[in-house]
């Protein structure tokens, strides 16, 4: 938490130079998130503090309960598309497309060990959300994706503009985004919003750059049902 607690000080910080430079800080566009209903939660309206969440897979899991989410390791599931950040979203339905399943209890499972025993059994066929806070700061969205067949970082960045004021998101890499222009020194967004509308058609997508800038609180179990049927992962026979 001291590296979230950290990076909240910096965002804070830098919303408030933003604020004396005269940019509306108060009412970013892209905010609130559907997750705002969300009970039970205190949360940084300094930093735009919103709560926020990510699928992940079993092997993953403790890793990432131990050292945090780590944009160094994007892309490593689905891809990258729109730069090497931290993916995270506002519906479970887009989370799920980034899980797989934790078929049945393995007694050989550092997970395991940890998360399930003879009080808490394992309920087979389960999939993990992390529920995380992340701090978006002052934002910048779009709608477009980046153009991964295109041979240069020039070209496959050029498509991917702020859809607020048409100015490129990715100027030098895919690890930072655009600084907030009008304001010196540079400050850059904090976050990405990848909006609907053009390339993004169901679920918006919310990015960060930073690890230092999300921390996780919890992790969710779910089982995935059709009506009242579970879905099964396996061969066994599953019960409603």
């Amino acid at each position: 938490m001291d590296k979230y607690t950290t990076g909240k000080k910096r965002v804070q910080k830098e919303i408030e130079r933003l604020r004396k430079k005269g940019k509306n800080v108060a009412d970013v566009p892209g905010l609130p998130v559907k997750t705002a209903r969300a009970h039970g939660f205190s949360l940084s309206q300094a930093c735009n503090e919103v709560i926020l969440l990510h699928g992940t897979n079993p092997e993953k899991l403790l890793d990432l309960l131990s050292t945090g989410l780590n944009e160094r390791y994007s892309g490593t599931n689905l891809g990258t598309a729109f730069g090497d950040g931290v993916y995270l979203a506002e519906e479970v339905d887009k989370t799920d497309q980034y899980v797989s399943a934790d078929s049945m209890y393995d007694p050989s499972s550092e997970l395991h060990k940890r998360l399930y025993d003879e009080t808490v059994p394992h309920p087979d066929d389960v999939f993990y959300v992390l529920v995380v806070r992340a701090a978006l700061g002052f934002s910048v969205r779009t709608q477009c994706t980046l153009d991964k067949k295109a041979p240069t970082h020039e070209l496959r960045a050029a498509r991917v503009t702020s859809m607020d004021d048409g100015a490129r998101i990715f100027p030098v890499n895919f690890r930072e985004l655009s600084a907030v222009p009008g304001v010196m020194p540079k400050i850059h967004h904090h976050s990405l919003i990848a909006e609907l509308g053009k390339d993004i058609v169901r679920y918006r997508e919310f990015i960060l750059f930073h690890s230092e800038y999300v921390h996780i609180d919890y992790v969710i179990a779910y089982h995935r049902y059709n009506g009242d049927q579970k879905l099964c992962t396996t061969d066994s026979e599953c019960e409603a």
